[in-house]
């Protein structure tokens, strides 16, 4: 494979997150990063490495997601008693959500896929910052 098209595959992929979580919002981020790295990981070291990135990054997205959502359903469980003693009473309250957490770690996984984009476009590896090495 050229150097041109390394620099092409390895954008695609890091770019392959966002592209399957827009079509599959649950899991489509892994799994548009893991489709691409494995049709074209054999062809091209450059390409095999900025695919574990990105797919490690993208896993570790997905389990705070996780995380968060867990972290929200059952403050929303204990809210919503707290909330019904509340209203009875004729109290009012405003709280934080966890789901602001979701838009934080979307846009998260926006910046830092664009920035390793830009990066593989000029050939330059990337690793991204707060991301689990789980796929090695």
């Amino acid at each position: 494979m050229n150097q041109k098209d390394e620099n092409t595959w390895g954008t695609l992929i890091h770019l392959g997150g966002l592209i399957g979580m827009a079509v599959l919002p649950t899991v489509g981020n892994i799994i548009g990063v893991l489709i691409l790295w494995l049709i074209k990981r054999s062809e091209s070291a450059f390409v095999d490495q900025q695919g574990k990135e990105a797919i490690n990054f993208q896993i570790t997205l997905s389990i705070a997601a996780v995380i968060v959502n867990l972290i929200n359903n059952i403050a929303n469980g204990f809210w919503s008693l707290t909330n019904f003693w509340r209203h009875t009473r004729g109290e009012f309250y405003i709280s934080w959500g966890w789901t602001d957490l979701l838009v934080v770690i979307w846009l998260i996984n926006v910046i830092f896929s664009i920035i390793a984009a830009v990066k593989a476009s000029k050939g330059e590896s990337y690793k991204y910052p707060l991301s689990l090495r789980l796929v090695k």
